[in-house]
């Protein structure tokens, strides 16, 4: 072989082996619908058996034609006493999870990253004595804070950069909500630095702040009052909140009865800032309930935001159930798709990352 020959082939498999080693973060972006839910699971040993119960998981491809097939789930046993509230926003690539504390002793957020795959792993905790019965988690990216409500304290919680956290932190604001006619506050939206919380009990509704976000001090604010209030009447257990504001809709759940006599609903606002700008009595577009629809508990609901999106998530802890809907649906029935982990787990929080 000449050492013409010899040079050629060497720059040509050096040439092949660079292009062959290259690294994924250089690999141009690629414009693609994207669609995963993150699950909380309320099921809690403290036992010495090996075998935990999963308590977080990702299901990858939420908007696909097998939304209920468990190869696309992956779980996570986490240290949680039982999973509550859960939010995962793709700007801090960390999931926050609270615990249901069913033993009474968890005062804390369990803190997980998220690899481009989908695989969850430990990241960190936050430790408050706060931090007791948290019903509602949200992130919010452009103040770096995480918001948490307090169900047992009528309180919302903002923890300012919480992502590398691994230990006890301060809250960086703690604000006092009083109680509504026996009101307690459940869950947390937020658009603009205007908060929107839900409010569970009979004829309940949401509360909207406009002056939470903007607080800095590291204080505590007693007696907050909402600037507005937007209630329903003959409600009676509203918790979950969604509100997507690309299609201008917001969706809520609720519940009557318990156990097996329990009815669930899903009520969804067509035109949310029409509702906004009215205040007062809300009136729902539509109300997905009935026989048919497998509501009983519904505990959290999740819109696709995407523009021209079809689907809403449901979790149902009396069902052991995650419901897909058409954001169409209406009246009795029944879910477009149905996802099950299994009979002992019960899904109680969700989280869509919709891009």
């Amino acid at each position: 072989m000449s050492l013409r020959w010899f040079f050629g082939l060497a720059m040509l498999a050096t040439l092949i082996g660079f292009i062959s080693c290259k690294r994924d973060d250089d690999e141009p972006i690629v414009n693609r619908d994207f669609s995963r839910l993150y699950m909380s699971f309320s099921e809690y040993d403290n036992s010495s058996q090996p075998i935990k119960p999963v308590n977080v998981g990702v299901l990858a491809r939420a908007d696909s034609t097998n939304f209920d097939d468990q190869r696309n789930f992956q779980s996570f046993i986490s240290a949680t006493n039982g999973a509550s509230a859960i939010t995962f926003n793709p700007a801090a690539q960390r999931i926050f999870v609270a615990s249901s504390n069913i033993r009474g002793r968890d005062s804390t957020i369990q803190i997980f990253t998220v690899a481009k795959e989908g695989t969850v792993a430990n990241s960190g905790v936050i430790e408050n004595k706060h931090i007791i019965s948290v019903t509602g988690l949200l992130y919010y990216p452009s103040l770096d804070n995480l918001y948490a409500v307090e169900y047992s304290k009528n309180t919302i919680i903002v923890y300012n950069r919480p992502k590398g956290r691994n230990g006890r932190m301060n809250a960086s604001h703690r604000f006092i909500i009083p109680d509504d006619k026996n009101l307690k506050p459940w869950d947390i939206a937020m658009y603009k630095n205007v908060v929107y919380v839900t409010r569970t009990g009979n004829n309940g509704g949401i509360d909207v702040f406009e002056n939470i976000a903007s607080v800095r001090q590291d204080t505590l604010t007693e007696d907050v009052k909402p600037q507005k209030q937007l209630r329903l009447t003959g409600s009676h257990n509203i918790k979950g909140i969604s509100l997507d504001t690309v299609n201008n809709m917001l969706a809520l759940t609720d519940y009557s009865g318990s156990g097996d006599a329990a009815v669930g609903r899903i009520l969804i606002f067509d035109n949310f800032n029409a509702l906004l700008d009215a205040g007062g009595e809300m009136t729902p577009s539509r109300i997905i309930t009935g026989p048919n629809t497998g509501l009983r508990q519904p505990s959290d609901v999740e819109l696709d935001f995407k523009a021209g999106s079809k689907y809403l998530y449901v979790s149902d802890p009396q069902s052991k159930s995650v419901y897909r809907f058409l954001k169409t649906a209406d009246g009795d029935e029944k879910p477009e798709s149905t996802f099950r982990l299994g009979e002992n787990s019960s899904p109680v929080g969700l989280s869509l990352d919709s891009r």
